[in-house]
């Protein structure tokens, strides 16, 4: 929507924060300035609309990466730093490190899966303790998705993963996973993972505590702040949905952290 207000507007950058952190590989800026003229990030042009809104992408290398956008003698800097999703190897008869998931309170309702993740070594066997239950955790095969192309030419096989041969002083790790059910309500309290390797075995307790909703006890959340941000999962990293106004009422059927499941399917931080 055109309007004279737009020769008054001075260069704006909605998102990212500066300071933002991610795991992303790539980050988009989304912001605007007067129409006239170019607007430049780290010294090169970016396309924008009719109005002056941009929203390029740029890649990220891990560690900080600093941006510097211009607009005739109008200059923001943001600083976005990616960290590194890699989980170091596991050292002797340990797991790796802050690798047992779940890593936050989780609550479910009866009938749900509860599952639970840990990075060990590869000729490891891995089990969980919760409540009266042992779940054993499995090694996850790794795979490799075959191209796009690959459905025209038939061969849309997946096909295995191959890691070079570790010498004998290198240690190897594989991640195991493993799921349950629980019908009953109960707290099951925090789950006990335990690794064996060569007849030795180790055990340790997982971050997070568990707990299974009754369906005739659910609490009702009601939206707080002026516009709640409802998202596709418990994280920022989840989608946007619509927004809840101030005084939304709804069902909370599940927890994971400090966000809330919501009956309809979205998720709300619990500050909001």
């Amino acid at each position: 929507m055109a309007s004279p207000a737009w020769a008054e507007q001075s260069l704006s950058v909605v998102y990212p924060p500066d300071s933002h952190q991610t795991t992303e590989s790539q980050i988009f800026f989304i912001g605007t300035a007067p129409p006239s003229g170019e607007v430049l990030v780290n010294g090169k042009r970016i396309e924008r609309s009719r109005a002056g809104h941009f929203a390029p992408s740029f890649p990220l290398q891990l560690g900080d990466n600093l941006f510097t956008l211009r607009y005739q003698n109008q200059q923001v800097q943001i600083k976005v730093k990616r960290v590194s999703t890699a989980q170091p190897p596991p050292v002797g008869l340990a797991f790796g490190l802050n690798s047992l998931t779940p890593s936050e309170n989780i609550t479910l309702l009866p009938g749900e899966l509860i599952c639970f993740g840990a990075i060990a070594p590869s000729n490891a066997t891995v089990t969980v303790g919760l409540g009266n239950q042992i779940i054993p955790l499995l090694p996850q095969s790794q795979v490799q998705l075959p191209p796009n192309s690959a459905a025209l030419t038939q061969q849309n096989h997946l096909l295995p993963t191959r890691s070079p041969t570790p010498s004998p002083s290198q240690s190897t790790a594989g991640q195991y996973k493993g799921c349950t059910i629980s019908g009953v309500p109960a707290n099951l309290g925090q789950p006990k993972f335990q690794l064996t390797v060569n007849g030795a075995t180790t055990s340790q307790l997982g971050s997070g505590k568990i707990a299974i909703l009754s369906p005739a006890q659910l609490q009702v959340a009601q939206v707080t702040a002026d516009s709640g941000v409802a998202r596709t999962g418990p994280s920022t990293d989840y989608s946007r949905l619509t927004p809840l106004p101030k005084g939304t009422q709804a069902t909370i059927t599940g927890w994971e952290g400090e966000w809330l499941r919501l009956d309809y399917g979205g998720w709300i931080n619990s500050q909001e």
